[in-house]
């Protein structure tokens, strides 16, 4: 007599169980919830979960999450005849002109899930990660070729933005909470001991998860995504500003 074939756990019970143990790695967890999507047909979803993975860079400023816009000291290394420095903390206002409304200290932490990790665990104890002001190699030739510093003989060496690991470790913590909410809103809509979901009880539980976006105003996940996923190539042609330094070598 055959035996009937016994089931493993479903994507939602994986899920559930994982976003619970801080030990399972947030990529696997958000590649259950992209299984979850699919099958739910869930572009909102899909998408999220995709570019938690994948990381932002590319996209639309304003389809970044609050949550990945922390704040952080902006840096600077230099040397002159005499001394060198190391991590001077300066003002955006000590940047050039031509940075005014485009750089300052909040910075946007494009990178996916796995690259946070990798460089939380990377950083040695007590140091930041250094990200690089957009278009530093630019900056450090203009800041150096600027009066108050070239009649002193100082030559900009790096800018960058000096990011704690615990910030990204917060970063990482967001995600898993948004997914944590993800699972405990689906088990709300679903009858006890259903182990696969239905599309329209996916929808719903994606619909009760907020976020916020780049401009600072809450909307819920579905809205957010939906929208870029609507108008993404539109938006990134006709609602992105160009870069400074974009503009500068044209």
């Amino acid at each position: 007599m055959t035996e009937p074939t016994r089931q493993g756990p479903q994507p939602v019970e994986q899920l559930e169980q994982g976003v619970l143990d801080d030990t399972v790695p947030l990529a696997g967890l958000l590649r259950l919830a992209l299984v979850i999507g699919g099958h739910a047909a869930s572009q909102p979803l899909k998408q999220w979960a995709l570019s938690e993975l994948e990381g932002y860079g590319g996209k639309p400023a304003s389809s970044v999450p609050d949550y990945r816009r922390p704040r952080a000291p902006i840096q600077a290394d230099s040397h002159s005849l005499t001394w060198q420095r190391h991590g001077e903390t300066i003002s955006a206002l000590h940047l050039p002109d031509i940075t005014r409304g485009t750089i300052n200290e909040e910075v946007t932490i494009p990178y996916g899930v796995g690259q946070l990790q990798n460089l939380i665990e990377r950083t040695p104890p007590g140091q930041a990660v250094h990200l690089s002001l957009p278009g530093a190699a630019e900056l450090r030739t203009l800041m150096s070729a600027m009066q108050k510093y070239r009649s002193q003989a100082i030559v900009i060496d790096d800018l960058y933005w000096a990011v704690s690991p615990s910030v990204l470790h917060d970063i990482l913590d967001q995600v898993r909470t948004r997914l944590t909410q993800f699972v405990a809103e689906l088990r709300s809509t679903m009858p006890a001991g259903s182990g696969t979901p239905t599309p329209e009880q996916v929808h719903r539980a994606v619909q009760n998860i907020s976020i916020t976006t780049g401009d600072n105003s809450p909307v819920t996940l579905t809205a957010s995504l939906a929208h870029a996923d609507q108008g993404a190539t539109a938006s990134a042609s006709a609602g992105v500003q160009q870069r400074w330094w974009q503009r500068r070598r044209r």
